[in-house]
């Protein structure tokens, strides 16, 4: 079974350092973050999409 994690305000600081050692653990992971060039950003760092 798959791993996921949640992460809110994931797109910059403590938040967006919880998303990548999650997702280095092997977590797939929703980011939730309020700014969308923010959201952009962490999700090409981290390998994904935005919606």
């Amino acid at each position: 079974m798959d791993k996921v994690c949640a992460v809110f305000g994931g797109s910059r600081g403590i938040g967006r350092a919880v998303a990548q050692l999650m997702a280095r653990k092997g977590y797939r992971l929703a980011v939730i973050a309020r700014n969308l060039e923010g959201a952009k950003a962490a999700a090409g760092d981290l390998g994904g999409m935005v919606f």
